[in-house]
């Protein structure tokens, strides 16, 4: 079995082989959380029609793409509720305003949303909350088909809410079987859980107590146990996405304290009151990535971004880390800080070799254009176009060279066409194609002039229509896990 260590050495063998003296792609995810629950980012009306749903979800996407935004993380499991077409949960109340409802006329969310965000080749990532199964009791009627109504011993309650119990053993196994169904069936770029394991309020005291009794695996620490529970799922769905498809990302969003002591912080801690555990993920890559929250300013009185940060970059090892934005607050008109808060933590988080990118909650703010944080990013933060991070443990390999790349004078302009490539050692083909030009004669670098994906093998450059012998140009192919060719 080939190790994480080897197949490094082959990355960066192949690396050095496939960037000699040719441009380079800048690296960094670049992401927007698009939350459906209480209808934050979409769909704004969950009354509104299939076709006004689909015409909101194509804008929303036109418009992270046209801010830089590489990958999306879009919620479809809410409270135990799907916005695709799961056989396990009904149909969500954000997305038809009655649970067990599916879309009229019919269309898959899920589905839709996976083919627009490649058509602009962004990712998309789909954001489950493992556990929670009322936000708040009573809001709407539930469908008889809802775990709740269904399978009352697995859930927790607690005054206004109820969440799956994380440690019943068929909790655990009904969780992996619904994270595997969408893995199987969507052509999903990544799983992700955010930050949502035992509430944050009220902390749970005795209401797992049977489950403890039960289930205690012969750990004598309820807290431990707890931990133990969840650290057990994750382990579990990372195996479980690996053996389904192993491409496919899997990552958690904590909250960005785990434990005061750890960088000097002195607000709520999630180790201790939401038994969340990420240096476990990050010590048995347990995960593909970390995204903690560090929602509060440089300069916090209890939650200091500047201290945190440092904190989250030198614990996080062999795999990705990247930084939760909380771009609501700081793009807010009432915000009181700096007006440049963002900006500044972008710039801190670049000064880490080790950090690989921003998220930003929730899309909304990139959307409306909030204090113009779209336009700082297409103009400037994000003005560079940029791939997410390569993750060599996944896949090395890139395509082979472009075939027959060829060029056409037309009255609209220059018309390049080129042949897709013979398959590389692992079979996969081109998930799309970087072109890029560089005038003729000259000692300038090449530069990106498009990216198209799918099965697209032609480029009108119209920039050139007046002289078609501007420009040199190169057309190299990238995978689905942007591994670029020669």
């Amino acid at each position: 079995m080939i190790t994480r260590h080897l197949l490094l050495i082959v990355y960066i063998l192949f690396s050095s082989l496939q960037l000699f003296a040719q441009p380079e792609m800048k690296r960094e995810l670049r992401g927007a959380w698009v939350a459906t629950v209480a209808n934050i980012d979409w769909p704004k009306n969950r009354n509104a029609s299939s076709g006004d749903q689909i015409k909101e979800l194509i804008e929303i996407f036109d418009k992270l793409k046209d801010a830089g935004i590489n990958s999306i993380f879009f919620q479809i499991r809410t409270e135990c509720d799907a916005l695709y077409n799961s056989p396990y949960e009904p149909w969500s109340y954000w997305l038809t305003g009655a649970q067990g409802t599916e879309p009229n006329p019919y269309y898959d969310p899920l589905e839709f949303a996976v083919a627009e965000a490649h058509k602009r080749g962004m990712e998309l990532h789909a954001w489950f909350n493992p556990y929670r199964a009322e936000k708040k009791v009573g809001d709407y009627p539930l469908s008889p088909q809802h775990v709740v109504t269904r399978r009352p011993g697995w859930i927790l309650d607690f005054p206004g809410y109820k969440m799956l119990d994380p440690g019943n053993p068929a909790v655990r196994e009904y969780i992996r079987e619904i994270v595997a169904d969408v893995v199987t069936r969507y052509d999903v770029d990544g799983i992700h859980f955010d930050d949502y394991f035992y509430p944050y309020s009220p902390k749970v005291s005795n209401e797992d107590s049977l489950s403890f009794a039960r289930y205690h695996n012969n750990i004598k620490n309820v807290d431990g146990w707890r931990r133990y529970s969840i650290n057990t799922l994750m382990a579990e769905l990372n195996e479980i996405i690996k053996a389904v498809k192993p491409r496919v990302k899997f990552g958690i969003s904590p909250f960005g304290i785990v434990l005061n002591e750890y960088a000097g912080t002195s607000g709520f801690n999630s180790y201790d009151i939401l038994y969340c555990d990420p240096l476990n993920w990050i010590k048995n890559r347990t995960v593909d990535y970390v995204l903690p929250q560090l929602y509060w300013e440089i300069g916090h009185e209890k939650a200091d971004y500047a201290k945190l940060l440092p904190w989250w970059s030198e614990v996080t090892r062999d795999v990705h880390l990247y930084i939760g934005e909380y771009s609501g607050r700081f793009a807010n008109a009432n915000f009181k800080g700096s007006k440049s808060e963002l900006g500044d933590h972008l710039r801190m988080t670049r000064s880490f070799n080790n950090v690989e990118g921003s998220v930003y909650f929730s899309s909304s703010s990139i959307t409306r254009n909030a204090q113009g944080i779209a336009d700082s990013m297409k103009n400037d933060w994000f003005a560079e176009p940029a791939f997410p991070p390569l993750m060599p443990w996944k896949d090395v390999i890139p395509p082979n060279a472009p075939k027959n790349l060829k060029s056409e004078k037309t009255e609209r302009g220059l018309l390049l066409t080129w042949e897709a490539p013979d398959p590389p050692a692992d079979g996969e083909q081109p998930f799309g194609y970087i072109i890029y030009r560089k005038l003729k004669n000259s000692d300038a670098d090449y530069s990106i002039t498009r990216i198209v994906t799918g099965n697209i093998r032609r480029y009108m450059d119209q920039s050139a229509e007046n002289n078609p012998d501007l420009y040199d140009y190169k057309v190299l192919a990238f995978d689905r896990l942007y591994n670029i060719s020669r």
